[in-house]
């Protein structure tokens, strides 16, 4: 019989002083790691032909796989087709509501929840309590290389209710041991309110707000509260700002939210490998790129009851092999953003994330926050359109202030701009993902 108590909900407790989480795990030879991998692969071809799972069936039958003896390593992944999120909504909306790619019966579910719909209908995504707890051990590993502990306090300001994020992300800090703040999405200047006055009360050890971290300082600015009252004081995340992209923490809710995390010694985040096969990928052969060239975010999850098979999530992504000084010994990774939401103008082609780093160099247009907005050119010769919103200490002249942001961009992406300035509170605001890059 099992033991029931207290002590199932969270990990067993650990030295404070190790280096790692799971030191088997994150120290595991190559060698041994492959034939993990291959091992748990086996079991999740064998649930598609055996269950059977018709998306992914269908897809390895087309594609000449008659068994799972066809795929015998992850070697043999190139020859399995590739997943995309189109593939998700259209087997849900021909099979409402949960489409034919689902391991287990929805009702062995515990948890259901959405992606968020910013490039299209949203999916639907079931956890079992199995899949949760996969997740939640994946993020310990990320915690405790920032140097997070149990006993510490931690707030984030993710979106609820269906999106699943949100409890992911909470559920996450409560099973490592953290107390969990989880204020309101700043979607108005009262909600922010809410989380500012109370983080004077408690203040937070870790903050972090993600995409609203902005909206909190802007309101503690119109409110007169000192950001460090609210223990608001920015710390990058370690590993970010390192080498070409960033580190590839997630590969999004509905295929494996803490896939990887950085320890801050090289580029890259360390992937979780005994848990998903993480490939770049020319979409085009389904082959893998050479390590350090960027290819499509490719996540085979493994041991969970809810699984994706060779699942393109149509995002840049890069692997990295070489030792890392850390002693983890996984492959990292690096993410370039969404391939979609590459600007291509004036011969260069890059990312919105591009734009606000070279903005952020210009003191006239960041406090008490930056808020911009790129209108996206049709004719891919002109000027591109930035409007920025005037800081609070910027100088009268605004054709001054311009000129400051647009030799910004030149220098940081080498493209000519008009630039827009103006009044503070013009920009649309959102307590989560704004809209940066609007059509014109």
């Amino acid at each position: 019989m099992p033991s029931y108590g207290p002590e199932v909900l969270g990990p067993p407790p650990r030295d404070p002083e190790q280096k790692y989480w799971d030191p088997e795990i994150q120290t595991m030879e190559p060698e041994k790691m492959r034939a993990l991998q291959n091992e748990r692969l086996g079991t999740l071809l064998r649930k598609i032909f055996d269950n059977p799972v018709p998306l992914f069936k269908d897809k390895l039958v087309a594609a000449g796989i008659g068994g799972p003896e066809d795929v015998k390593t992850v070697d043999d992944l190139q020859h399995v087709p590739l997943t995309v999120k189109q593939d998700l909504r259209d087997s849900e909306a021909a099979d409402p509501p949960f489409g034919q790619y689902r391991f287990t019966d929805p009702r062995a579910a515990v948890r259901i929840g959405t992606s968020t719909g910013t490039t299209g209908n949203p999916t639907i995504s079931l956890w079992t309590r199995r899949d949760i707890w996969i997740e939640y051990e994946s993020s310990a590993r990320t915690w405790w290389r920032y140097g997070y502990r149990p006993g510490m306090i931690a707030t984030h300001a993710h979106p609820a209710y269906l999106y699943g994020g949100g409890p992911m992300l909470s559920g996450s800090y409560e099973y490592f041991g953290m107390l969990n703040i989880w204020v309101p999405p700043p979607d108005t200047d009262e909600a922010a309110e809410q989380g500012l006055r109370f983080w004077t009360r408690v203040k937070p050890d870790i903050p972090f707000m993600g995409f609203s971290t902005g909206r909190f300082f802007e309101v503690a600015a119109k409110l007169g509260i000192d950001p460090k009252d609210a223990g608001l004081e920015f710390k990058g995340m370690p590993g970010f700002g390192m080498g070409k992209g960033m580190p590839l923490m997630t590969a999004g809710a509905e295929c494996y939210a803490y896939v990887g995390g950085a320890c801050g010694q090289l580029p890259g985040a360390h992937i979780n490998e005994d848990w998903g096969v993480v490939q770049a990928v020319d979409p085009a052969t389904g082959e893998e790129v050479a390590d350090g060239e960027w290819g499509d975010l490719v996540v085979t999850t493994l041991d969970r009851d809810n699984g994706l098979l060779r699942y393109d999530l149509e995002e840049a992504c890069a692997i990295l092999r070489e030792p890392c000084p850390c002693g983890e010994t996984s492959i990292r990774g690096l993410w370039g953003g969404r391939f979609k939401d590459l600007i291509a103008v004036q011969g260069t082609r890059f990312q919105a994330n591009e734009v606000e780093s070279a903005l952020r160099g210009v003191p006239d247009v960041t406090e008490p926050t930056l808020e911009w907005q790129m209108v996206r050119p049709v004719d891919e010769t002109r000027p591109v359109t930035v409007r920025v919103e005037r800081g609070s200490g910027a100088p009268a002249d605004d054709a001054e202030v311009a000129r400051k942001c647009a030799a910004a961009l030149r220098d940081r992406l080498g493209i000519d701009t008009v630039i827009e300035v103006l009044d503070r509170e013009t920009i649309p605001r959102s307590g989560y993902k704004a809209a940066r890059v609007v059509d014109e």
